[in-house]
């Protein structure tokens, strides 16, 4: 993977972002606000986006520090502002979402790229999978310390607890990346030895493949997987997938004690 190759993966991202904004954004704005002529918003919005992401596809990989879905998640600002000019009443939202998109007062902004179109979901896995290619590329493979690592991608609390447990119990850190943005970023500063994703995630075949690209060995847990679903999981990257309730004792079989 090369700097050119990664570049035309970022600006293929940015261009099917900006193609999926307008019929993106007025899906969700049929739901929210069906009566209310928000067309300038989506045309500012996309505008905006449009400028912001093809500078961002211009910069080398060390130089762009957000990913493509949370500037896509910024360019809703214009129709969340043209709804309060209009007087419409912010949706109600769960905590975790207010708190990771305070300003998303309308629930505009996409949790994921799945959510604003298949072309669009594509071509952020193709950009993430260059991203960790070219991160893994550059990360020496001498064993350092800083490899030794696990990476988890889940929402669920009780999982992140057990998961802990056995890993900070042989001396290994935990990171959590919440979605690919975040998993981009983070390969950036080390190659996680391990990976520990949860089906059941909205980004679990991004970050599946984005970790397992850059040299994780990874591990899909969720409800008991059958034949298809393994297969799947396993084209993605995944070196095993398994029931929720036999995770970790698939970690206490990988994890050595670290001295």
């Amino acid at each position: 993977m090369t700097e050119t190759d990664y570049s035309a993966a970022s600006a293929a991202v940015a261009a099917a972002f900006v193609a999926a904004f307008p019929e993106f954004l007025q899906a969700r704005l049929d739901v929210v606000a069906p009566d209310v002529d928000v067309a300038e918003g989506i045309r500012q919005g996309r505008q905006w986006l449009a400028g912001e992401l093809n500078q961002w596809a211009a910069l080398p990989s060390d130089g762009q520090r957000q990913g493509p879905l949370q500037i896509f998640q910024t360019a809703v600002a214009f129709p969340t502002a043209a709804l309060e000019s209009a007087g419409v009443s912010p949706v109600t939202r769960d905590a975790g979402a207010a708190q990771a998109l305070p300003g998303d007062l309308y629930s505009l902004a996409p949790a994921s790229s799945r959510e604003i179109g298949e072309a669009a979901w594509r071509a952020h896995v193709g950009w993430g999978i260059a991203k960790a290619k070219l991160v893994a590329a550059a990360v020496p493979k001498d064993g350092s310390t800083e490899s030794s690592a696990l990476a988890m991608v889940t929402m669920d609390q009780a999982d992140r607890a057990s998961v802990h447990l056995v890993a900070t119990g042989r001396g290994i850190p935990v990171r959590h990346w919440r979605n690919p943005g975040a998993i981009a970023v983070g390969l950036e500063q080390e190659a996680p030895r391990w990976g520990v994703v949860d089906s059941s995630h909205a980004v679990a075949d991004e970050a599946v493949k984005m970790l397992a690209d850059a040299g994780c060995k990874v591990v899909v847990y969720g409800p008991a997987p059958d034949d298809i679903a393994m297969a799947r999981w396993m084209a993605l990257g995944a070196a095993t997938v398994t029931a929720r309730e036999r995770l970790v004792a698939v970690l206490e079989s990988w994890l050595p004690l670290q001295t």
